[in-house]
């Protein structure tokens, strides 16, 4: 059996090699194209929340504007960039999990690779994933025995970074401190004074940092006050939104919790090989590994949407733990025949998942068929190629879209925006709300002022709209601007260019 799981893992590598090739023909799409155009506004010195209205975080922001700048906004560099990242998250996984053993630190390295991977372009550079070397640095340094004040410290900056890019995963520090707190009740050195020195001083200090240092970043560039308003004022109505972009009453978010939480984002089955891993090993390491994995699972019912890149962290953090039922190291090692010991069933069981949810992905499969990647990649391509003709200095462009490719194509041709909604879902949801309709306002009053030369609509299916109570399709005041000052330059099936006259 355990040549066999050694064979098995190869062959994944395999795949996951080339897996990862083939994925440097991927371009920016989903979240990833509208962040990394805030990137490039950024690089031109618009600051967040001042020059462009977006609800996203501080971190995402930063975090984006790196990764613009050092692949200079090119495709085949960013997933250079991407798969470079994923090498690295891979690399400390396979040293935190050592101490498990090298078989179960090669699985889960390699079977986490193949899972984001699978995910295709859309799960691409996830805020989830970017947060993932803190949550791989973090396990490394917390299953390494007894914590000392800098790993403390560095446990809190790891989390605070995290926090800057997704407010929740700062949960991930829960287990760590929890576990901290108990090592030092086993030494009888359980206090208050000694708890705060000890453990909830340095922590706090490290987490502090960054989001001492992005208050700061967010002062010195006068939009601290812009970005509070957002999360003061939107943030409350985007958290209605659930995961079928509906908005739902509390009763009903309630219900749509309950339902979506216990399903783990189709990644239920790693639980099986996870308690067997737990039952084998049944140790503070373990234990913490499965309470990270805990924490996680809960983590997409914090934002109430469920989308697939929510459960990155989990994904990583239970196939850790599923890894631990390959105790082949010591306890198996003289096994040459099949049996039925507990060791064994939990290798089995492990495979059987493993072959159960590891499968190629789509795209990947599209590409070795010779099919287009994806349909809003080739809308983006189009656009792109319509403006690099058409573009002439100081004209602007408006997107009237979200996810559907335009904002790619602005990126690919470096097109200035007209206005700072990047985005146009804001503006049809909560519509009775003053604070949406005075959204509503300052977009017209900014179209009306830019008079830009051309107006980007994505009218495709996969557009993202917003259902439910207090929603909209409709935006009088827009198609009377368009109706008046606009013509029809190029019309395809999934959107339309207007021209101003």
């Amino acid at each position: 059996m355990q040549r066999l799981t050694i064979i098995a893992l190869l062959l994944l590598a395999a795949l996951l090699v080339v897996q990862a090739a083939f994925s440097l023909q991927w371009a920016p799409t989903h979240d990833a194209a509208p962040l990394l155009y805030e990137a490039f506004l950024m690089r031109d010195g618009a600051i967040p929340y001042k020059d462009f209205f977006d609800f996203q975080m501080p971190g995402s922001f930063i975090a984006y504007y790196l990764l613009g700048i050092s692949s200079n906004f090119g495709p085949v560099r960013l997933r250079i960039i991407d798969l470079a990242i994923l090498a690295g998250i891979l690399a400390v996984t396979y040293l935190a999990m050592r101490r498990f053993g090298k078989t179960a630190a090669f699985a889960a390295s390699i079977l986490f690779g193949l899972k984001y991977l699978q995910g295709g372009p859309s799960l691409a550079l996830q805020r989830e994933y970017l947060i993932l070397p803190f949550i791989a640095l973090s396990i490394w340094i917390g299953v390494t025995g007894s914590l000392t004040f800098r790993k403390r410290l560095i446990l809190g900056l790891l989390y605070g970074l995290a926090a800057t890019l997704k407010p929740h995963a700062a949960l991930g520090l829960v287990p760590f401190l929890l576990f901290d707190m108990a090592d030092l009740r086993e030494r009888r050195e359980f206090s208050l004074p000694s708890l705060v020195k000890q453990i909830i001083l340095p922590t706090a200090i490290g987490f502090a940092i960054p989001i001492s240092l992005v208050i700061l970043w967010l002062a010195i560039t006068y939009s601290l006050f812009s970005f509070l308003d957002i999360a003061l004022n939107y943030w409350g109505l985007y958290s209605q939104i659930n995961g079928e972009l509906t908005v739902t009453s509390s009763a009903q978010r309630m219900a749509y919790l309950l339902n979506q939480v216990w399903r783990l984002g189709g990644s239920g089955l790693w639980l099986i090989p996870a308690a067997f891993g737990i039952y084998l090993h049944r140790n503070r390491q373990a234990y913490l590994l499965a309470s990270l994995a805990l924490i996680f699972a809960v983590y997409p019912a914090l934002t109430g949407q469920f989308f697939p890149y929510h459960y990155i962290p989990f994904i990583y953090t239970i196939i850790l733990v599923a890894s631990l039922a390959l105790n082949v190291e010591g306890r198996t090692s003289n096994v040459t025949t099949f049996d039925l010991r507990p060791s064994t069933i939990s290798l089995i069981a492990f495979l059987l998942v493993t072959f159960a949810t590891i499968r190629p992905s789509p795209t990947f499969l599209r590409q070795l068929e010779g099919k287009p990647i994806a349909t809003s990649t080739d809308r983006a391509e189009q656009m792109a190629e319509y403006l690099e003709k058409n573009l002439e200095p100081g004209d602007k462009v408006q997107p009237l879209d979200w996810t559907g490719g335009s904002l790619l194509a602005m990126l690919k041709s470096r097109a200035p925006i007209a206005t700072s909604y990047v985005f146009d879902f804001y503006f049809y949801h909560h519509v009775s709300n003053p604070y949406i309709q005075s959204l509503r306002a300052d977009f017209m009053n900014q179209l009306q002022a830019s008079e830009p030369r051309f107006i980007i609509e994505v009218t495709a299916i996969d557009k993202p709209w917003v259902s439910g109570e207090d929603t909209t399709r409709d935006f009088p005041e827009l198609r009377m601007f368009l109706a008046e000052n606009y013509s029809v330059t190029m019309e395809k099936e999934d959107y339309i260019i207007y021209e101003r006259r």
